[in-house]
């Protein structure tokens, strides 16, 4: 199918942020309480929160905290699962300026407090289910960030008797207050300094694992937070009469900015669930009259592994949007669930290399408009250039400048960097990190342009398909992966120093498993134990699938470790003949990996 051009929905998007351009995203926000206070904005379980159950829940949220010393630029860190409150609480803070920082409530130790610290946070809401998470953190936390303030929460769905002894326990070790408490004297009413934040104002930060290392703080400003929001509400023709279906963790930029800006901005409903349940995923829908749902890959590849049953195509769900659906399932996915539209989206949380394919083509990515190149170069900061396969480096011509891939060509998909939120590169926290990600001289001497680390082909029309992941970071489970991460903790749980990771691919599955090859000549490696030492260290995403202990590690001429030919090798059983094992999440340990083992990996008998 080829494409229509979206001019009219970055038209519609350019209008809205500058007719509002003195407000921000609260304001607008109440812009809705007072058009529609009793409509229903988010559904959870049993549970209906209008907007104006939201504002007042907002407001004592942005009362309390400003009554108690903080002020606009504060930063506060966000530990909890998906629920109204989530929501709530953030907007709750930006009503006084206060920054929020989102934590990856898979997050653990050295991992949590890197996340919790790197941003300057005063204090610490979390949900008391996680309470455990914190408390092992506790010390480490106190040692880099003295005074700081602790709030459990419950809310209106506590746990049961049992947790809530266990919880309780936990709570008196780690101290603090109940912000439930706090917030029954707190004031419902708006606070005056609503109106003091600005579009450029900081709204969250939301961590991603970037290229390397632990995870970086990327800024979401309330311009950008708008922009990306909308401009996808426009392309997908999603209305305030659609009720939105979000299984998706709310500390993602999927969920948390793309889902959460239909509701908080442009009035759709909104369905939580707290974890995604491929067997009531469409039950759900059914039961709440969704008529738009998001999605990662892999969430679509677990819903089409369900034994079918007739309620398949009984819900009212007209367009799932989101990325990283693999061309090889699209058509039976569509199919199956009887999808009309499948708008695939392709972005990064700290980047401007955003794309949207918005005229459904299957298997697309995104589509780069190429039937005006000169006013499409103006209204897209997106394009591709070429990469040099054998090194990796980006190929330019005699003049410097980089040079554009023709169709056919895979190169990376980079961002043009410019003042206005849709070419606007807010980076992360940390400046150094910030620069990694830019490039120079692109399409004009003194330019500069973000850096997606992906690489995609496009074909005659302008249509993007995805291929692959740059450097030192891979996908699985719908989550960057960083490779120097999981060597670090690796090797410290091990105390060994010559460690890589690295992902592999396995048949019928998106993305790449972790696979760990650790140095071990003198036998010392409790592979036993292993898996109970890293699961409190990385969320479950990142765990290595495979580990492989071999004698040595090469090191390339700069004195590397070289990964080139164990990546080649994988897992794959003929090719070495170290031992190797394979994560059995039933037993909750690492197993030798048998031939027998290996057949039913490769044949897709065993869902990872």
């Amino acid at each position: 199918m080829f494409y229509s051009f979206p001019g009219l929905a970055f038209a519609k998007t350019r209008y809205f942020l500058y007719k509002y351009r003195d407000w921000n995203v609260p304001r607008l926000f109440t812009r809705l309480v007072e058009k529609h206070p009793d409509k229903v904005f988010l559904y959870y379980k049993d549970e209906k929160w209008t907007y104006d159950d939201v504002e007042q829940f907002s407001n004592r949220i942005a009362n309390y905290f400003r009554s108690i010393g903080f002020r606009k630029n504060d930063e506060i860190a966000l530990v909890m699962n998906t629920r109204p409150e989530f929501i709530a609480t953030w907007l709750g803070l930006s009503k006084c300026g206060i920054v929020t920082a989102f934590i990856n409530t898979n997050q653990r130790m050295e991992t949590l407090v890197h996340s919790i610290t790197v941003v300057n946070c005063k204090a610490v809401i979390f949900d008391v289910t996680l309470a455990k998470n914190i408390l092992e953190a506790q010390s480490m936390i106190e040692s880099k960030k003295p005074g700081m303030l602790y709030y459990s929460y419950v809310g209106r769905d506590p746990p049961s008797i049992k947790a809530w002894e266990r919880d309780q326990e936990t709570l008196m070790k780690i101290g603090g207050k109940r912000l439930d408490d706090c917030l029954e004297t707190a004031s419902p009413f708006k606070p005056p300094q609503i109106y003091e934040q600005k579009m450029s104002d900081k709204l969250y930060y939301i961590f991603t694992s970037g290229t390397t290392g632990l995870p970086k703080a990327a800024v979401i400003r309330h311009h950008r937070y708008i922009w990306i929001g909308m401009i996808l509400h426009n392309l997908f023709n999603i209305s305030d009469d659609d009720i939105l279906y979000l299984t998706l963790p709310q500390y993602h930029n999927n969920a948390g900015t793309i889902g959460s800006c239909q509701g908080v901005i442009l009035g759709t409903g909104i369905v939580l669930r707290e974890k995604f349940s491929a067997s009531q995923f469409w039950d759900d829908c059914i039961r709440y009259n969704c008529t738009v749902a998001m999605y990662i890959g892999e969430l679509c590849r677990y819903l089409l592994a369900q034994p079918k049953k007739s309620t398949d195509s009984m819900h009212k769900v007209r367009l799932m949007f989101g990325n990283g659906l693999r061309q090889e399932i699209w058509r039976d996915f569509k199919n199956r669930f009887n999808i009309k539209q499948i708008g695939e989206v392709y972005g990064s949380t700290e980047g401007n290399a955003n794309v949207a394919n918005y005229d459904f083509t299957e298997g697309a990515c995104g589509i780069i408009p190429c039937c005006v190149p000169f006013i499409c170069r103006l209204i897209f900061p997106v394009t591709v250039i070429k990469v040099d396969p054998a090194t990796g480096e980006h190929v330019r011509g005699r003049n410097g400048l980089c040079k554009l891939i023709k169709p056919g060509e895979i190169g990376e998909i980079v961002g043009k960097i410019g003042h206005d939120p849709g070419k606007s590169y807010p980076g992360y926290v940390n400046n150094e990190a910030t620069k990694k990600k830019i490039i120079f001289n692109v399409f004009n001497h003194g330019d500069s342009a973000f850096l997606s680390g992906d690489l995609v082909e496009m074909d005659y029309y302008g249509y993007l398909y995805f291929r692959d992941r740059t450097g030192d970071t891979f996908r699985w489970k719908g989550e960057n992966v960083s490779t120097n991460e999981v060597e670090a903790v690796i090797q410290k749980v091990v105390q060994l120093s010559d460690c890589i990771v690295f992902g592999v691919s396995i048949p019928n599955c998106d993305g790449k498993a972790g696979m760990a090859v650790i140095a071990d000549p003198q036998q010392i490696v409790d592979v036993e134990n292993l898996f109970q030492k890293l699961e409190k260290r990385l969320p479950p995403f990142a765990v290595p699938l495979f580990i492989r202990i071999t004698q040595k590690i090469d090191l390339t001429a700069s004195f590397k470790l070289s990964k080139t030919s164990l990546e080649k090798e994988g897992y794959n059983l003929l090719k070495f003949s170290d031992p190797i094992y394979f994560l059995d999440r039933k037993l909750q340990k690492y197993i030798p990996l048998t031939q027998s083992l290996y057949d039913e990996i490769q044949n897709g008998k065993l869902l990872l």
